[in-house]
């Protein structure tokens, strides 16, 4: 502890005086301006931050909606290539044993009006 904390603590130098020793009223605007400028600065750092933050938060949402894009994409062709025509047939045709009609046996209904 230096000297003047250990006069302060023993009662020797009043407060009063270590106070108004420290900061006169020439002082009071200078002391004011340093903790303005000093809470300004914080402000700029916690600014700084949570724009990064939310700027990483952007991307990673940017780079999620490509993968789902992506594998939008890789669905829709799956949902084509399953409801193609060759293949629902080769599947009725293997898995039921259904087969394509003679020409004889279709019948065409029509209406007339």
């Amino acid at each position: 502890m230096n000297a003047a904390a250990r006069l302060l603590n023993q009662g020797v130098l009043p407060r009063s005086w270590v106070i108004s020793t420290f900061f006169d009223k020439t002082q009071v605007p200078l002391v004011m301006m340093v903790f303005a400028v000093v809470v300004s600065a914080l402000g700029v750092i916690y600014v700084a931050n949570t724009a990064r933050s939310l700027n990483a938060n952007i991307q990673q949402a940017m780079t999620e909606r490509q993968q789902l894009h992506v594998q939008w994409g890789q669905l829709l062709l799956e949902k084509s290539t399953w409801t193609m025509q060759a293949r629902i047939q080769n599947t009725a045709e293997g898995k039921f044993n259904m087969i394509v009609p003679s020409s004889k046996s279709v019948v065409v209904i029509t209406s007339e009006r």
